[in-house]
């Protein structure tokens, strides 16, 4: 993505625009990385019990040796066994909620956003659609056929989408919550011992998959956007990543601000990144004609942006609002900018492509 944003802009523009691009998702990477070493230091305290600070250096020593081999394959297969894990333990919380198939269905095609809870859908859209995935995967993507890659994104991004369906589900069995451990009790309660186990696993593994996966997207961002390459350069540039994971696990802080604060960053970085996609995936001269998509789906791609830009700028606005005492939001303002830039977007694709 990294050389496809200088051949698009030139190499002086192309040069800034990779800077603010891959910067802002480093800056991510780094933040994103406190709220995985936190997780999944939280969900060995449930499973295990024991000192948090024990566990922190023990998960960012394994994570640093997994990222030492710089073997890709090994890395991938690490992952595939953790989010396994994850995967079946949120399942086995789902499977105990109260839940009708079809108001699951429509749950799950009529939007909802309770008043108050704009941070938090912006953090599940950040974590759920996370920016660095988008270098991490044209980074081992490498050496594949387009329809290869294409298969292999859509069987991710399914998987995905169901550990987070499976989530949301679990959720449904408790209230409020200020801790892991409280949330620990409220499935006990519900469910017995079995929903402490599952939620530690859970916790474990999410924390930990993320914790190899952050700053691996960050050296495949190194050596991609900013072509680093010296593997000295590289190590550095992940082990900045994970050290500050480190530094935020061994701190004491609360983990649950953190991942919500953090993954929220990530959703305000979102709306840059996809409008970088969408012009350069739109690009004839990056893109053959035979791999490019029709003309249609950049309605969706706009809609996306749209509703990410909505999300972002209205939460930004809320917490300009609550710093600086300025009495009420402008709700209309960032309905009109979202709408502005969306548009604006719009009409760049519209010279080279028929919406």
């Amino acid at each position: 993505m990294g050389q496809a944003i200088e051949k698009k802009f030139g190499s002086r523009k192309g040069f800034w625009i990779k800077w603010m691009v891959g910067g802002s998702v480093l800056l991510g990477c780094a933040a994103y990385e406190a709220g995985n070493i936190l997780g999944g230091t939280s969900g060995l305290l449930l499973l295990l019990g024991g000192n948090a600070k024990v566990y922190t250096i023990l998960l960012s020593i394994v994570s640093a040796l997994v990222l030492w081999s710089g073997r890709g394959k090994w890395i991938s297969i690490v992952m595939t066994l953790l989010v396994g894990m994850m995967g079946l333990a949120f399942l086995v919380l789902a499977l105990y909620g109260n839940f009708s198939f079809s108001n699951l269905l429509v749950s799950s095609i009529v939007p909802s956003i309770p008043i108050g809870s704009e941070l938090l859908t912006l953090g599940l859209v950040g974590t759920t659609i996370i920016p660095y995935n988008l270098f991490l995967g044209s980074g081992i993507s490498k050496g594949q056929t387009i329809s290869l890659m294409r298969i292999g994104l859509s069987i991710s991004v399914l998987i995905g989408g169901l550990i987070t369906s499976w989530i949301l589900i679990a959720g449904t069995l408790v209230g409020s919550f200020s801790s892991f451990s409280e949330l620990g009790n409220e499935f006990q309660s519900k469910i017995g011992m079995i929903g402490v186990y599952a939620l530690g696993i859970g916790l474990f593994a999410a924390g930990f998959s993320s914790a190899i996966s952050s700053p691996y997207a960050a050296s495949v961002i190194a050596s991609t956007v900013f072509g680093a390459k010296k593997e000295r350069t590289v190590r550095l540039v992940w082990g900045a990543v994970l050290l500050t994971g480190f530094i935020f696990g061994v701190s004491g802080v609360k983990p649950i601000p953190v991942i919500l604060a953090v993954q929220a960053l990530n959703g305000l970085i979102l709306p840059l990144i996809t409008t970088f996609l969408i012009l350069i995936v739109n690009d004839k001269n990056l893109i053959k004609s035979s791999d490019r998509h029709a003309g249609w789906y950049n309605v969706v791609l706009l809609l996306i942006l749209g509703s990410v830009l909505l999300i972002g700028l209205n939460n930004v606005d809320k917490a300009m609002v609550n710093a600086f005492q300025l009495g009420k939001t402008h709700l209309n303002w960032v309905i009109g900018i979202s709408l502005a830039t969306t548009g604006y977007i719009a009409l760049l694709l519209r010279r080279g492509v028929v919406i």
